[in-house]
């Protein structure tokens, strides 16, 4: 499953993406601009900081850029930063299929609609978030 504070580190990243190259936001104004809990806010900043996204600016005009090209941050990444692996199903994450059976007609059909879940997201950068009118979130 993924989580509303994956969902709020790709609404922060697409917030930052919206605006000019090297435009400094602070994290009151992000979190004003997408209704997001300030302190959520900063919270998740430390995590994409940690992944290289973004950068923290010091001093009286301070706040935080984004620090890589939008264009080459997708969805699954962002999502695998905050979530950790993504799975539509426990048993896609263990070696043998459910309760030792040798064949599982299930996990061939989970593990094909899991495939496709991850290209979906992996085809979505948070550059196409920021330009289309997805990001009225």
């Amino acid at each position: 499953m993924i989580t509303r504070k994956a969902e709020y580190a790709i609404i922060i990243l697409t917030e930052l993406a919206s605006h000019p190259k090297g435009t400094i936001l602070t994290s009151k104004q992000i979190s004003k601009a997408r209704s997001i809990p300030v302190n959520l806010v900063v919270q998740l900043l430390a995590v994409l900081r940690d992944a290289g996204w973004t950068a923290g600016i010091r001093g009286p005009a301070g706040g935080i850029k984004l620090e890589k090209d939008p264009k080459n941050i997708n969805l699954r990444q962002v999502i695998e930063k905050i979530d950790g692996p993504i799975g539509i199903t426990r048993c896609l994450f263990q070696d043998k299929p459910c309760h030792d059976r040798t064949h599982c007609s299930l996990r061939g059909v989970w593990a094909n609609a899991q495939q496709k879940m991850l290209n979906v997201l992996e085809g979505v950068t948070i550059r196409e978030l920021a330009d289309s009118t997805l990001n009225d979130c």
